[in-house]
This record gives structure tokens, C-alpha cells and sequence, in this order.
């Protein structure tokens, strides 16, 4: 767990406080690697501050939505680019990403693709990414403190914690959900449910 950067490190019974979108994004950029390619998505190569930037916006809707630690966000198959973006803003605000379509998927905040766009959906109210991304650029949202036992995603009975995505559980085994890749940006890896 040397390569983890930890907001406080675990001790005893504390499982620490850390955040997965801070150790895939904000510490490369911190440590001088912004222009680095980070990830391609979409078949476009894009950099650590270019990912960082639109990642801290999408997280701004989330927030601005009142997504918060531990909240549920609903997230469909979407374009790569945007899930990716969408995952790490999940992250980013220390919520999990819902990626099922069992009994209850409908959480408060969604984001799904919709007539080949991506909305964001909050109160029965579609809102269009690129709307909700300009808005989000206006107030990007910080990381969040999240708890080092915590759950990045979930997909029906698979659980991706916090400390597997980032290389570091007792059980170096990813879970991989039956339907999902794995992308990895910054030495992270998310599942993705790219739109066919």
C-alpha cells in the first residue's frame, strides 16, 4: 500500500481516509506528469490535466445534485470517454457507481445515455452533459475524505472496494463483472460499460 497516497493513514480499527479519483488524477498532476497520457478513450489519448478537468466538473453536477460519501449514482452504459469521466466524478465526490439493472437501479442522480446522448438525470429532469458540464466547470468539486474499506462500483452481486481498484486488497483478484472491461488511468482500474 506504499504506492497509495492516504489523506489518513489506517491504523487499528480505522480503515484510514483516502480518495481513488486523488491517486488516479490530482497526484500525477501534482507530481509533474499533467501533460502525460492518462487514458484513451474513444480512440482520443488524453492527458492527466485534460481527464483532472473534466472530471472535477462532472463532480461539481453530482455535488451540485447533492450526491455525497457513500451516495448511490446510477450510471448506464454510456460512450467511454464519458464513462470514464463519469466514474472518476463518482469517485471524486466518494459516492459509488451503480452499474446494474436490478430491483432498485433508479437512484437519485443517473447518468445514461439516452437517444445516443449522455443526460444526466435528478428528480425525473434529463439534463444534457454538455449543458451540466458547463455548469460543473463553473464550482469543479474537491476530493472527498473516503473511508480505505469503502466501495468504488457495484454491479449486482460484484463489488469493486476502494483499495482493489487501486492495486492494494488482501485479494489482488479484480472483480470483473460479466459485460465490463477494465480501463486504467493513473494505476486505477474501473470497470467500464462502454455503449456497444
Amino acid at each position: 500500500m506504499s504506492d497509495i497516497t492516504w489523506f489518513r493513514a489506517p491504523s487499528g480499527d480505522d480503515p484510514g481516509t483516502l480518495n481513488a479519483c486523488y491517486n488516479a488524477l490530482d497526484i500525477q498532476v501534482i507530481r509533474g506528469r499533467a501533460d502525460d497520457h492518462a487514458v484513451a478513450v474513444g480512440g482520443t489519448a488524453r492527458s492527466y490535466a485534460w481527464l483532472l478537468t473534466e472530471v472535477a466538473a462532472c463532480a461539481g453536477v453530482l455535488r451540485a445534485f447533492g450526491v455525497g460519501v457513500g451516495d448511490r449514482v446510477v450510471l448506464g452504459s454510456l460512450p467511454a470517454e464519458a464513462g470514464v469521466i463519469a466514474v472518476l466524478a463518482v469517485a471524486r465526490i466518494g459516492a459509488v457507481a451503480a452499474y446494474d439493472d436490478s430491483a432498485g437501479a433508479d437512484g437519485p442522480v443517473q447518468v445514461r445515455g439516452v437517444d445516443g446522448a449522455v443526460v444526466f438525470t435528478a428528480d425525473g429532469e434529463d439534463l444534457p452533459w454538455d449543458v451540466a458540464m458547463r455548469a460543473g466547470r463553473t464550482d469543479p468539486a474537491p476530493t472527498a475524505d473516503v473511508p480505505g474499506d469503502a466501495i468504488l462500483s457495484r454491479h449486482r452481486d460484484d463489488e469493486l472496494p476502494v483499495l482493489a481498484a487501486l492495486g492494494a486488497s488482501d485479494d489482488q483478484k479484480l472483480p470483473v463483472p460479466e459485460g465490463a472491461s477494465v480501463v486504467e488511468v493513473g494505476g486505477v482500474r474501473l470497470w467500464s460499460f462502454d455503449t456497444p
